[in-house]
């Protein structure tokens, strides 16, 4: 078989696809319609699959017994308003694909009816994981809960991310080592006593305690980490207060912290929530520590993605496969979960954006070039048919 030619046979359906996905974004873990398609694809083809928690599926094709590979494809949208133009653009107001899960969706979609197809030429499994919430980091994480890693549990495990800005159409970049940080968003509640801003003496000001608080954490992650260990601790939300003469009760401070090193991620934590009750208790106010999203740092197994490198090098020429990277990035995945349990590769695949519409992801203006997703399929499914057939 020939993954790229089979891949460009199914080119116009993956398009229409992803755009039926792009026009109908769904948030988080409620993604009714996006699961409905996955669902009735698989159906309609005969695939083998478990819904593991709600709009959440593994998809079994090939034998059972030998070598398995699991394929990682998010399906969820972010929560802002679309800006493209584009005339299959978000119709739900708030919600909008600008990360390219709708893409890797239909990328798997269209890897799981090739494989389906070639089903008796495969030597091994091929599972596919079709999961929500990658943004809020619950999908993963709650899907290996409800054990999506067991029975079977695969030998190795790859996920492709499309990337609008560093990489071009048809390029394709392994990362190798720990490549992206782990990601705990923290939320602070400072409770002070409302008042007259005139009247200060009468009052305890949260924004005042606020500002302070701030000030602290800056000086920790500037003072107290070690500059060889790169870490990221920044605010960027502040609610509080209503008009110019009222002193609030309350003010809250939502923030995130990165890094790559699970000793200094859990020093870190531990030395902001000290921070938060000492700055708080010396301006008279009370605090409440809460942490919302997490996930640990992604982890691309160095052998498996070297041998995976070689491997699409000898098997996928269409491809333009660059050099193995191992930089790292600040950003987080949630298949930083899957990593932990499984020898895995995280894959970058590239999107020109047309002139005049090059934005990075998460903007509201980001659009996708469609001509990589032949590219994506062509990858999901050799990345399988290799990996089976590989004697080492």
């Amino acid at each position: 078989m020939n993954a790229f030619q089979e891949a460009r046979r199914l080119e116009e359906q993956i398009v229409q696809w992803r755009r039926q996905i792009h026009r109908h974004p769904e948030v988080g873990q409620a993604l009714t319609q996006t699961a409905g398609l996955v669902r009735s694809k698989l159906e309609e083809w005969g695939v083998e699959y478990r819904e593991v928690i709600p709009n959440a599926f593994m998809a079994y094709i090939g034998p059972k017994g030998g070598k398995s590979v699991l394929l990682r494809a998010d399906m969820d949208a972010l929560p802002m308003d679309e800006q493209t133009g584009l005339p299959f653009a978000s119709e739900c107001p708030g919600a909008m694909h600008s990360c390219g899960h709708d893409t890797h969706t239909a990328m798997l979609l269209g890897a799981a009816k090739i494989l389906k197809d070639h089903e008796s030429e495969l030597t091994g499994q091929a599972i596919l994981m079709f999961q929500p919430d990658e943004e809020g980091l619950t999908g993963a994480r709650d899907m290996i809960a409800a054990g999506c890693l067991k029975d079977p549990k695969p030998d190795r495990a790859v996920a492709i991310h499309i990337s609008a800005d560093a990489l071009k159409t048809g390029q394709l970049s392994i990362r190798s080592g720990v490549c992206m940080a782990s990601s705990d968003g923290f939320r602070i509640r400072l409770h002070g006593k409302g008042g007259h801003g005139a009247s200060p003496e009468d009052s305890i000001s949260p924004v005042y305690a606020g500002v302070k608080l701030i000030g602290a954490f800056a000086d920790i992650a500037r003072y107290e980490l070690d500059p060889q260990q790169p870490a990221v601790v920044n605010i960027c939300a502040i609610h509080t207060g209503s008009t110019y003469n009222i002193i609030p009760n309350d003010c809250e401070i939502m923030g995130t912290v990165r890094t790559f090193n699970e000793k200094q991620r859990a020093r870190l934590l531990e030395r902001l929530q000290q921070a938060m009750n000492q700055v708080a208790a010396l301006y008279r106010c009370t605090a409440e520590w809460h942490i919302g999203q997490s996930a640990p740092s992604t982890h691309s197994d160095e052998q498996f993605s070297a041998r995976l490198h070689q491997l699409l090098s000898r098997d996928l020429p269409e491809i333009d496969l660059i050099p193995l990277q191992k930089t790292r990035g600040m950003g987080s995945e949630d298949f930083s979960f899957v990593t932990q349990q499984v020898p895995s590769a995280m894959v970058s695949l590239g999107s020109t954006s047309p002139q005049g519409q090059a934005y990075p992801m998460h903007h509201p203006k980001v659009v996708f070039d469609e001509k990589t997703f032949v590219y994506g399929t062509a990858a999901y499914v050799q990345i399988a048919l290799s990996y089976f057939a590989d004697e080492e």
